[in-house]
């Protein structure tokens, strides 16, 4: 009977050994999960095969943010100069493209952002699966009657008013469309050894992983 007792003190020693090792365990996945350096990567799901897209890559290559996050930035919302410099800065010095490397093309140092949510928004929340129209604009005359031309006012002075919207006159074009027309054209002209196919064609299997 009492030769049974060194094997319990034997075996609940070997228990608590292993239960410290599992938690020694767990606490070093823990921190070396939340040490792990982040990356920007996003993984898109497609049924013409996933796309992984790295978001620091393209916003450093990009002409500007806005160039994808058109409804966060607008040009009519500009900040004024003056509330950053002084006198001596004269904008017109400098081309749009020199103000973008000067701040690390960060879009938000000159734009206000259009809405309260500062945060990138999904494409699908304004470009459909399937394009709704086959056209990309209203005519003038869905709204207005024939007293108003086109001719009266130009696009900029259009953005300015303010209960007009992109999507007052513009249909969105469906996101595969979208993602296909800007990617590809970027795709072909900075990087055609890895994005073309030798007839200059676009190789699909450049972006959609199978």
């Amino acid at each position: 009977m009492n030769g049974n007792i060194p094997n319990r003190l034997n075996w609940t020693r070997s228990l608590t050994v292993v239960m410290i090792l599992a938690v020694i365990g767990v606490i070093v996945g823990y921190l070396a999960e939340t040490s792990e350096e982040k990356t920007d990567r996003v993984y898109l799901v497609n049924s013409a095969g996933s796309v992984l897209f790295d978001h620091e890559k393209h916003k450093t290559s990009a002409d500007s943010c806005a160039a994808c996050h058109h409804e966060l930035y607008s040009a009519a919302q500009a900040t004024p100069c003056a509330e950053c410099h002084d006198d001596e800065f004269v904008v017109e010095d400098y081309d749009h493209a020199d103000l973008k490397e000067m701040h690390s093309r960060d879009c938000a140092r000159c734009h206000e952002q259009s809405g309260d949510n500062d945060q990138a928004v999904s494409c699908r929340e304004c470009h459909p699966g399937t394009a709704k129209n086959a056209t990309v604009t209203n005519t003038c005359a869905e709204c207005h009657d024939d007293s108003y031309s086109p001719e009266m006012m130009d696009h900029d002075e259009l953005t300015e008013i303010d209960e007009h919207s992109c999507l007052g006159c513009h249909f969105p074009k469906s996101v595969s469309e979208v993602y296909h027309v800007n990617c590809t054209n970027c795709h072909l002209e900075t990087l055609p050894d890895r994005f073309a196919k030798t007839g200059g064609d676009v190789s699909c299997g450049a972006c959609h992983l199978r």
